[in-house]
C-alpha cells in the first residue's frame, strides 16, 4: 500500500516536518475569547477521504486511535462489514466516553468525519466532558485518494468514493474546533 509522505501545515501556512511528533500549532478561532478554564484534554478527529493517509499518519506518529475499522473488527471479525454503521459508531462513542471518564488527556478518532454534521456529535461529546475538539484535516486531492484506494487490498467502490468526495467539507473553527491542523502532500 502506498502511503506517501505528507507535510503538516498550520493555518498560518507554516509547514511542519511530516515526521514531527506533535501536530502543527494553529491560529486561535477568530472572534472568540480565551477559555476561562483549562481543558481536561483533547479529542482529535481525523478528517479525510479513504486513501488520504489518515491511518498512515497515526502509525507514523505512534498513535493508536479509536477507529471505525477497529470497531468493525472487534464487533464482527470483519473490517469490511458495512451493514451496522449505527452500532459501529455508538460503540466508538462509548469507548471515547470511557476514555474521557478515565481522564485520558489525548484521544484520537480515525474515521472519515467528512461533514460538519458527522463531526458535530464528536465535538459536543468532547465539550460535554470538558475536552477541546481538534481536527487533523487530510487535504489530499481526490484523484490521489482514488489511486491509492485502487491499489488497496480492501478498497471502496469508485462511485462511493465520488459520493464521499462530494460530501467532504474542510473543518472550520465555527464548528467548535479549538485547533485545526492541515496535512498535505509534499511537493
Amino acid at each position: 500500500m502506498e502511503t506517501g509522505e505528507g507535510a503538516e501545515v498550520a493555518l498560518d501556512g507554516s509547514a511542519v516536518a511530516a515526521d514531527a511528533t506533535e501536530p502543527a500549532e494553529s491560529i486561535p478561532a477568530q472572534g472568540t475569547a480565551a477559555p476561562k478554564k483549562t481543558a481536561t484534554g483533547a479529542v482529535v478527529l481525523a478528517i479525510g477521504l479513504p486513501g488520504s493517509g489518515k491511518s498512515s499518519w497515526f502509525k507514523r506518529h505512534n498513535i493508536i486511535p479509536l477507529s471505525s475499522d477497529l470497531m468493525r473488527t472487534l464487533l464482527f471479525d470483519d473490517v469490511a462489514e458495512q451493514r451496522y454503521q449505527d452500532l459501529v459508531f455508538s460503540s466508538l462513542r462509548a469507548l471515547l466516553r470511557s476514555r474521557m471518564i478515565a481522564k485520558r488527556p489525548m484521544n484520537f478518532v480515525d474515521a472519515t468525519n467528512l461533514s460538519p454534521k458527522e463531526r458535530h456529535s464528536w465535538i459536543k461529546l468532547a465539550n460535554d466532558f470538558g475536552y477541546e475538539a481538534h481536527a487533523v484535516f487530510f487535504d489530499v486531492p481526490t484523484e490521489v485518494c482514488m489511486d491509492r484506494n485502487r491499489k488497496r487490498q480492501r478498497n471502496v467502490p469508485e462511485e462511493i468514493m465520488q459520493r464521499m468526495a462530494a460530501k467532504l467539507k474542510p473543518p472550520a473553527f465555527e464548528e467548535g474546533f479549538a485547533k485545526i491542523t492541515v496535512v498535505r502532500l509534499k511537493r
